[in-house]
Order: structure tokens, then C-alpha cells, then sequence
């Protein structure tokens, strides 16, 4: 009886060992990739992309370009690479990082140059406004986000009628009275042609930006329910057939975003962050997209 307890205890030990020396290994193989993003004048690039080639591993920078990258599934031959909208991405692998002088990362401006027609402004003075878009405003529908929501986007589609193009005017959300409410959020708006786009959208969706459109969110003190909405400073003409995209830009950490939504949606998108690629959702999403129909 008393031989029996000791091998129980030692088996019990050794199991506890081999737990320590796991946790321990894990802490040990992970790749630590940081640094601060910035243009060609040191200033520094908001929300840019980091990102682990081949591994369902990245991190936004945060509002003054500072990023930090820790996972145990990069390995130090892995490639990161590292983008912003209107920059030309840069590669380097992860032991490149290990190195102090390769933290402070120097983005150049792209060579490209989009098709003024797409990326062009047109004022509010000429429209004749139609205004077409996806509204929640009336649903009984509450439901929730919360987590590690940096990154991850809502895409809606718009399709150009005959002999008209249409302006982005307005993005938004219905927002709900809920336990710990969304106080404050940053969103990014980018607007894709998807006229390649067939079956597999991933790689088909083209950004017709030259550079990003941001937007704040801040819960008013004396409102718990009711709509939120942001005008662009002026309305972006978009493609022919076009997906208007929302990303979130930070954590909820331990706040939720409650909002009022349809159950059934149509031609809408979402993207996680750390997996990108994008899946055609049956249900729908968050946000209301405004834009005005103009005769071509």
C-alpha cells in the first residue's frame, strides 16, 4: 500500500514535470518580430500589416506604427512581410528581426498609379442623390462582437446600374443598449474592385484607394441605443462593381460591440484578420453603407 502511493506520486510528479518543461519550450521557441512602421519622412503609418507569410499569424501596428509579433509557430527562416495602402510591401525574415538596426522599418512609396476615374471625388453640390444601401435600423435582431477584433473586416457589395455610377456617401451601424457597451473604436474604410471576381475572391479583390480612410467611433454619454454614422469629407466614386470594406483597427479587450442587425443578408463579406481570405456570409453583418446614384 504504502509502495503504491510512492509510484503514484512520482508518477504524478513527472507528469507535472513534463507539463513545466512544455510550457516552458513553448516560451522558448517563440519568434518575437517588433519594430515601428514609417514613410518615407519618419512619419509614422498607422495600422499597417504584419504579417507571417504561410502562417495564420499577423498584428496590426498601433496608431503611431509600433507593432509587436510573438508566436511559437513563426520560425526564424519565416518570411514577414510588412504593407501599408499606397506603399510597397517590404519582406524580411523573422531572424532579420533579431537584429537591432532591421526594428525600424522604412516603407516607399508605390510605384503604381491607379486610374484617376476610380479614385476620384466628386462634390455633394452636383449629385442627383438616390441613396442605396443596407440599413438595420429597423430590426428586432441584437446580437454581439467581442474579442481580438483588430483586423477583421465586413465587405458589402455594389453593383453599378446601367448608365449610372454610384458615390460613397456614409458608412455606420445601429448600435443597442448591452452589458459593457463599445465605448471607442477606430475603423478603416477600403473600397475594392471586384470585377475579377468570380468563385475564390482572395486574391481577386483590387484596392482602389491611393491611401487609407479612417474613421472614429465614440459612444455619447447619455445614449445606450440608437444610430452611428460617418460622412466622408467628400464621396468616393466606385468601381462599376465595387465591395466597400469596414475594418476594425482595434481589440474590444473586455468591452462588447452590441448592435442591431438583419437576420438574412445578401452580397455581403467578412474576413478574419489572422486567417485572410475572404468567405461570402448567408447572414448578416454589422454595418450600413450609404452611397448615391448619379447618371453616368
Amino acid at each position: 500500500m504504502h509502495l503504491a502511493t510512492i509510484i503514484i506520486h512520482c508518477t504524478m510528479s513527472r507528469v507535472f514535470l513534463i507539463t513545466i518543461l512544455s510550457l516552458l519550450s513553448l516560451e522558448i521557441s517563440a519568434e518575437t518580430v517588433k519594430g515601428i512602421v514609417v514613410d518615407e519622412n519618419d512619419e509614422c503609418l498607422p495600422y499597417s500589416t504584419i504579417r507571417a507569410e504561410k502562417r495564420y499569424v499577423a498584428v496590426l501596428s498601433d496608431s503611431i506604427g509600433n507593432f509587436c509579433l510573438k508566436s511559437d509557430k513563426i520560425k526564424p527562416t519565416d518570411t514577414i512581410t510588412i504593407s501599408y495602402l499606397g506603399y510597397s510591401t517590404m519582406k524580411l525574415t523573422a531572424n532579420q528581426f533579431l537584429q537591432d538596426s532591421v526594428n525600424y522599418i522604412k516603407l516607399c512609396p508605390s510605384a503604381s498609379i491607379l486610374p484617376e476615374v476610380i479614385v476620384s471625388y466628386a462634390s455633394r453640390t452636383k449629385r442627383k442623390a438616390r441613396k442605396v444601401g443596407k440599413k438595420h435600423g429597423w430590426s428586432m435582431l441584437k446580437t454581439c462582437i467581442k474579442g481580438e477584433t483588430a483586423g477583421d473586416s465586413y465587405g458589402y457589395e455594389f453593383h453599378a446600374k446601367k448608365n449610372t455610377k454610384l458615390l460613397l456617401d456614409k458608412v455606420g451601424f445601429y448600435f443597442c443598449e448591452g452589458d459593457k457597451q463599445m465605448t471607442k473604436m477606430n475603423f478603416r474604410i477600403n473600397v475594392y474592385d471586384m470585377s475579377r471576381v468570380k468563385e475564390d475572391p482572395t486574391n481577386k479583390f483590387i484596392n482602389v484607394l491611393t491611401k487609407p480612410v479612417f474613421f472614429e467611433y465614440r459612444l455619447d454619454d447619455d445614449k445606450t441605443s440608437g444610430k452611428f454614422e460617418y460622412e466622408l469629407p467628400e464621396p468616393i466614386l466606385l468601381p462599376d462593381d465595387a465591395m466597400v470594406e469596414i475594418e476594425f483597427l482595434d481589440n474590444l479587450d473586455n468591452e462588447i460591440f452590441w448592435f442591431k442587425s438583419n437576420l438574412v443578408g445578401g452580397k455581403t463579406w467578412s474576413r478574419y484578420f489572422s486567417e485572410n481570405f475572404w468567405l461570402k456570409t448567408p447572414f448578416s453583418t454589422p454595418f450600413f453603407i450609404e452611397c448615391i446614384e448619379m447618371e453616368d
